[in-house]
């Protein structure tokens, strides 16, 4: 079953909150140690929500940052310990958002109000990469093969969540970079056999793949799908030409 990402921003946030709630709250002090972001008066109820909105942000747990000394056990979390790298990165990334909301959208925009926040990149992630960047990685150092199984794991995950683009753009945007930037006409094909597989009346898809497979040396295969463009889009110049000069 697919979950939105409001929904699973709902049940995390309810987790959280339960969790919170309990055991955790004898164990979180009214007031706070080591603050170098946040108002060092800040109350426990803002601190909380700050940090559930983080951890619904990110898809992650309050020991991403924090220290846990025996795992498994909440209580055993030490909130002031620096100890974790992410925990500085958390702060470089607190001041980022503060000065983009604070200077850089006010500068650019000329208004005020406008602000990004930690969900606005990450979109529920840890890594905030786009899905086109993470096929591109994946593709670049395992090859097409490994990278399509990577999308459909991704879509098995994600999909329906906002947290990756599975529009079909991305992947005939993967499939560009694949054939012209790099030269890899091969696994651009296999993109774009994905495109057409996923989204076989996306006309984009199935024009692209029409030309990459010119170039590629694949007469039949580029004439199959000049075909299917006209089927989606019958007074398609573009296909109607590939037609005849493939049959000429």
């Amino acid at each position: 079953m697919k979950i939105t990402l409001s929904a699973r921003a709902a049940i995390i946030g309810l987790f959280l909150t339960a969790l919170l709630a309990g055991a955790a709250q004898a164990e979180i002090p009214d007031t706070f140690t080591n603050l170098k972001i946040f108002p060092k008066d800040i109350g426990k109820r803002h601190l909380m929500g700050a940090m559930r909105d983080f951890s619904i942000s990110l898809g992650v747990r309050c020991t991403h940052c924090h220290v846990q000394k025996t795992p498994g056990d909440f209580d055993s979390i030490d909130w002031a310990s620096d100890n974790l790298e992410y925990k500085e990165v958390a702060r470089g990334m607190m001041a980022m958002v503060r000065k983009i909301n604070s200077e850089q959208l006010p500068n650019a925009t000329g208004k005020q109000g406008a602000k990004v926040k930690c969900i606005t990149c990450h979109r529920g992630l840890e890594d905030p990469r786009t899905l086109e960047m993470v096929l591109l990685d994946t593709i670049e150092k395992d090859g097409a093969d490994v990278g399509i199984a990577r999308y459909g794991e991704l879509s098995d995950e994600y999909y329906g969540s906002g947290s990756y683009d599975f529009s079909p753009s991305t992947l005939t945007s993967v499939a560009e970079v694949l054939a012209q930037s790099h030269g890899d006409l091969e696994s651009a094909v296999k993109v774009l056999n994905l495109a057409v597989e996923t989204n076989p009346d996306d006309m984009p898809s199935h024009l692209m793949r029409s030309q990459v497979m010119i170039i590629h040396g694949d007469k039949e295969g580029a004439l199959a799908s000049a075909h299917e463009v006209l089927r989606i889009e019958p007074d398609n110049q573009v296909a109607q030409k590939i037609i005849e000069q493939l049959e000429n």
